[in-house]
């Protein structure tokens, strides 16, 4: 099983987000999910560039 890295942000993003690995799950994708937050919430909670630097230390980015 594959671990991959995925982000929904704002906007419409959920949306296609949930579509697209719900398409990738139908086709039989082995895969492990691992969300990063970005975005507006990421912002409101107090960080100014919208996502947080462990986000950049996932396992995708290595």
């Amino acid at each position: 099983m594959k671990k991959i890295s995925i982000t929904k942000g704002d906007g419409i993003g959920p949306e296609i987000m949930d579509a697209t690995l719900k398409i990738m799950m139908a086709a039989g994708a082995q895969v492990d999910i691992d969300e990063i937050k970005i975005g507006g919430k990421v912002y409101l909670e107090g960080n100014s560039s919208g996502i947080d630097q462990q986000a950049w230390q996932t396992h995708s980015s290595k």
